[in-house]
Order: structure tokens, then sequence, then C-alpha cells
């Protein structure tokens, strides 16, 4: 048993290699299709992504929303509950960390950071809570909950900071900065890279220990593989799942947090750039391992921070790297359907060689 789930992880690394080597390759011959050297093009986005302290730094420092995201998209749908929603469960965390910091303004800076933490962690995981019951108390179609819920989440706090919480001095589309004690502190100067970075690895440590060494992940993975044989075994396959989508919820709610504490210092109306759905393709591409996510998105972030760098230093547009990205998908989804076209030529020539010597 070992040895064979060994072997599946084997192949599929290999496919994920060939999968990223490919789109690699497509990218290189887009840019020699407008012109453009690949070497030059690869050699800046490599520069940009690892070039130097400051570089490393801002790669780093964009790896931590995708990484939470890519967690909390790991977790539900291992659960057998898609999270469509990560992006609305971040804004609402965010703007719950960004209202305890401009509100709870005389906390001393740990109390005052760990109130703000807690805020975020229960605004987006109660918000997930509410798509959850709806899917196994009345059987509504998750998947379509969460998306609307979405738009509610982005516009109710666009709604918030540009009336009841817009700043004294005109509106900026945000709130106003934070207490200073609510700073996470930077770790490299001039860069974006902040202590929640070691927040995040705890967090994916213990994501790890609770999805692979413990009965509750185990319990997980057997309802989203087959909710009636887990029901047939004792496990409450209803509260699982609720369990999964609060868990998920609040692990978006934490990357909004660090966004308004260690980033921006408040609340911005666009303050994601899509940081959940890009999770969800982190989590997607390693089938939801927590390991895999982890270093999936040191790769996704080192692709963001240097398609900037290549399209300062060549012109080729940063939004090649969204090309690079949708490839990649691509090969993985397809992953399946070849090598099950592959077995099925595999086994039909075999019935021939049979079939031949037979007759002989």
């Amino acid at each position: 048993m070992n040895s064979r789930f060994s072997n599946e992880n084997i192949e599929y690394l290999i496919s994920l290699t060939l999968s990223i080597t490919a789109s690699l390759l497509i990218g290189a011959l887009i840019m020699m299709a407008n012109g453009r050297s690949p070497v030059v093009g690869y050699g800046a986005l490599l520069r940009g992504a690892f070039g130097g302290r400051y570089n490393i730094a801002n790669t780093f420092a964009k790896m931590v929303p995708l990484a939470l995201t890519g967690l909390a998209t790991a977790i539900s749908f291992r659960s057998g509950i898609f999270n469509i929603g990560g992006e609305g469960q971040l804004y609402l965390g965010a703007f719950a960390a960004a209202y305890v910091g401009i509100t709870f303004t005389a906390l001393p800076k740990g109390l005052g950071i760990a109130l703000a933490i807690v805020a975020g962690i229960l605004a987006g995981g109660l918000y997930a809570y509410v798509p959850g019951l709806l899917k196994v108390k009345y059987k509504i179609d998750e998947v379509i909950t969460t998306i609307m819920l979405n738009s509610v989440a982005v516009l109710f706090t666009s709604y918030l900071v540009n009336y009841p919480f817009a700043p004294a001095r005109g509106k900026l589309n945000g709130t106003e900065i934070i207490a200073k004690q609510f700073h996470l502190s930077r770790l490299i100067r001039l860069s974006t890279l902040n202590t929640s970075i070691f927040f995040m690895g705890l967090m994916a440590l213990l994501m790890y220990y609770l999805m692979e060494k413990t009965s509750a992940g185990y319990n997980f993975k057997l309802v989203g593989q087959n909710p009636l044989f887990a029901r047939f075994g004792g496990i409450d396959d209803r509260r699982q799942m609720i369990m999964a989508m609060v868990i998920s919820g609040a692990l978006c709610g934490l990357a909004g947090v660090f966004e308004v504490l260690g980033v921006h210092y408040r609340f911005l109306q666009h303050i994601s750039p899509g940081y959940a759905w890009d999770g969800m393709l982190v989590a997607l591409i390693v089938r939801n391992n927590p390991i895999g996510v982890i270093i999936m998105s040191i790769f996704f972030g080192a692709l963001k921070t240097g398609s900037i760098a290549m399209e300062n230093a060549t012109s080729i547009p940063s939004e090649l790297v969204l090309v690079i990205q949708s490839i990649i998908i691509l090969f993985i989804a397809g992953e399946r359907g070849f090598k099950d076209r592959f077995n099925e030529l595999k086994l039909r020539r075999k019935i021939k060689q049979e079939a031949g010597e037979g007759d002989a």
C-alpha cells in the first residue's frame, strides 16, 4: 500500500514537472514570436524574483496570502465541500482587522495584534459557515452560494470604506491608517516582507499535522472521498463538512488580516488582486497537499514578483505569467484523461497480442 502510494506521488511529481517545463517552453515560444529573447526574458524574471535580498523578500511576501488561501482551498476541497468564496472571506477578515486597528488604539502591541487576528479569523470563518450550513442542511449548492457571497462581501466592504469608515480628509477608498502598535514588523528594508511569514509557517505546520497526522484529517479525507461510507462508519459527515468550511474561511480571513497589519496598514477597497483565486489554483495543482501548497506558492510568488522586473527589463508584458499559469492548469487538468487514454491503448495492444498468440 505504501509502495503504491509512493509510486503515485512520484508519477504525479513527474507529471507536474513536465507540465511546468512545457508551460515555460510555450512561454518561450510566445516571446520568440514577438521578437523577444526567452533567455533574456526568463533571466530578468529570475533576477526579479531571486536576485538579491529585496527581491527574495518580495517573492516570499507574495507567497504568504497564496499559501494561506491555498491551504484554505485544500482543507475544504479534501473534505468534499467546495469553498469558492475565499475572496469575500479575505475581504471581511481584512476589514475586521482594520476595524480593530482603528478602534482599539489604546491596546498594547501584542494584545492588539492578537485581537485583530482573532477578529479576522472569526469574520472569515463565520462568513464561510453560512454556505456550509446551507449545503448540509438544505442541500443548496455551496459553489453557487460562495461565489455570490464574494460579491456581497466585496461590495459591502466597499460601501463601508467609502461612507461610514471613510477617512476624515477626503475619500481614499480605504480606512484610516491603523494604530502603529498594530503594525507587523518589516523584515527587509523597503520590502513588504513582514513577520506574518512566521505566522503563516506555523499555520502551515498546523494544517499539515491536522490533515496528514490526525484522525480528524482522516475523517475529512474520508468524507470527501465517500460521504455515504463515512456515515456508515460512524462519522458525522455534515459536521465534518461545516468544520472544514469554517477552517477554510478562517484561513482566508487570516490572509486578509496580514494584508492589513503587515502590508497596507489600512483596509483598501481593492485589497486583494485575486489572492484567493490564485490560492485555489495552487491547491488544485498540487492536489490539495499542504506541503505542495507551500512549494507551489513560492513558485507563483516568484512568477508574480519576477514578471514585473521582466516587463521593465525586456518590455515583455507581465501578463505572460498568467498564460504560463493557465497552461500548467490545462496540462494538470488533462493529465487524468491522457493517462486513461494511454492505459486504454496499452490494454488494446495487449489484447491483440494475446489474440495473435492464441491464433498461432
